[in-house]
């Protein structure tokens, strides 16, 4: 489905950054979520952020790999846990799939 338009301001006020998954873990009670804790860089430190990504990769297949982050996104309770951030994928209508950065990428790193 197609969105509507959004202006430059808005756009620009949306801060992308690779972030690094330290560690994960399935969430108790959920068949869906995972809990990473990720590595933002300097400017945002190492956050939680949960994902609903656990129907299709398991919490070991994520850490040490690097994503990109919505990394300042306001902070959501999702399962009683407050979420720091938002994972991007790639939302392919039979499965969530990710596209993993290259880990030579500095955590924090600018996507612009």
């Amino acid at each position: 489905m197609k969105k509507d338009l959004t202006t430059f301001l808005d756009f620009n006020k949306m801060d992308f950054r690779v972030g690094e998954v330290k560690e994960a873990s399935l969430v108790e009670g959920s068949k869906n979520m995972i809990l990473m804790l990720v590595d933002l860089g300097e400017d945002y430190g190492t956050v939680e952020i949960l994902s609903g990504l656990a129907k299709f990769y398991t919490p070991e297949a994520l850490i040490g790999n690097k994503y990109v982050f919505l990394a300042n996104l306001e902070a959501k309770k999702i399962m009683g846990k407050d979420s720091n951030g938002m994972m991007l994928v790639a939302d392919d209508p039979e499965k969530f799939r990710l596209f993993a950065l290259d880990k030579n990428l500095k955590n924090g790193t600018v996507i612009r």
